[in-house]
């Protein structure tokens, strides 16, 4: 499955990123958390949600989960 979104493309299949041609490293977690919010974009996502879908419900502290979404911004 691929997004497209502004000049990007997210290519769930291949986990890879990329903008405009360039390919964007990214770590798997912070790869994760994007794929998850793009295939959840229809609705508002939980920090819940997020650690359930992401890390399968493991212990996630608050600064890990805010570095992950920093990230992905």
């Amino acid at each position: 499955m691929r997004y497209l979104f502004d000049d990007c493309s997210l290519d769930l299949d291949r986990r890879e990123l990329h903008k405009g041609a360039d390919l964007v490293a990214v770590e798997p977690q912070v790869f994760d958390v994007l794929a998850f919010l793009i295939r959840h974009r229809e609705r508002v996502v939980s920090r819940d949600d997020l650690i359930a879908g992401v890390w399968s419900g493991r212990i996630v502290s608050d600064s890990a989960l805010a570095a992950r979404i920093n990230a992905v911004r």
